[in-house]
């Protein structure tokens, strides 16, 4: 009988790795809830007069007792779910997926009375960009200058200022898109009709080629410095990764966002400037890192793991 459920999209390599160091270090049993594979998998079932038989299928085949975990990893719920192809009509293709976004997450919300990692609403919640600079500036992190605006006149005064420095950002993510962060040049602010569209981030460019790759596992801070030329680290070929200590003023910082925004764990991005100031980007909730593992060797599986199991400790069997 699983304690600890990871929710997440199928093939999830974050997955399969916490719940092998789980079972082999913890002994504790991990059951996966592929969310994307929901409409095809069958297998919900939740009772009114019933609610501790909560019912959802498992990525090897099987069902988990929602009522009877002890802990949720709330990882990764909003890939392109998975429908049956004989269902052709499109306006029931959609009506699946979000009765089973909604089925998945109702069955939780329900039934499930343990510990997150994190809330499903902190989550959310936590995503937006706006909210996360400016808790980031009140507990004492430097921030850089933004303005997120699909006004044409305020977005050319604001990057006029700033002497052409400026990068744009979108302020969400689109699964299956490349959305990199790039610089704004002066030719791109010319059509009133594309500026207007959609708001967007328009942020300083940080100088340096030092950036900041830090996991918060509850009061656990395990940071990797990734130095790349590149605009985004993230699209570089050359970037070289390697663990780092921060200092407890800085560590105590970030630990008091993820409190701010009620979460248990965020994984952030930071850039260190050229005089060794640190500034922060962004708070993902439910980041990867294993690539910082594999680039760096620093043991973040194992170092989630023993943050799970010492989540599971503190709440009642």
């Amino acid at each position: 009988m699983a304690d600890m459920a990871i929710v997440t999209l199928e093939g999830d390599i974050h997955a399969y790795l916490v719940r092998q160091a789980m079972s082999q270090t913890y002994g504790i049993d991990v059951a996966i809830v592929a969310a994307d594979r929901i409409p095809a998998a069958g297998g919900v079932a939740w009772d009114n007069e019933n609610p501790e038989a909560t019912t959802l299928p498992t990525e090897d085949g099987g069902t988990v007792d929602i009522s009877r975990l002890r802990l949720v990893w709330w990882r990764r719920c909003h890939g392109r779910p998975e429908v049956p192809e004989y269902v052709t009509d499109r306006a029931m293709r959609q009506l699946v997926v979000k009765d089973s976004r909604a089925a998945t997450r109702g069955a939780f919300l329900a039934a499930f009375g343990g510990t997150w990692l994190s809330d499903p609403y902190a989550t959310e919640r936590a995503q937006n960009k706006l909210l996360q600079l400016r808790i980031a500036r009140e507990v004492g992190l430097t921030v850089p200058r933004t303005l997120v605006s699909s006004d044409p006149a305020a977005i050319r005064e604001f990057t006029r200022a700033l002497g052409g420095r400026v990068i744009g950002k979108t302020l969400t993510g689109l699964l299956g898109t490349g959305l990199e962060a790039g610089r704004v040049r002066s030719d791109s602010l010319t059509d009133e009709n594309e500026l207007r569209l959609a708001p967007t981030i328009f942020q300083e460019e940080v100088p340096g080629t030092d950036h900041l790759r830090v996991q918060v596992f509850g009061p656990d801070v395990h940071a990797a410095k990734i130095s790349s030329a590149a605009l985004d680290w993230r699209l570089a070929g050359d970037m070289q990764v390697e663990p780092v200590p921060l200092g407890e003023t800085l560590q105590d910082a970030l630990r008091a966002v993820v409190d701010r925004l009620g979460l248990r764990m965020g994984i952030f991005d930071l850039k260190i400037r050229p005089d060794g100031s640190v500034v922060f980007l962004e708070i993902n909730p439910q980041g990867q890192f294993l690539f910082v593992e594999g680039m760096s060797d620093m043991p973040l599986t194992a170092a989630f793991a023993r943050f799970a199991a010492n989540e599971l400790a503190l709440v009642p069997a």
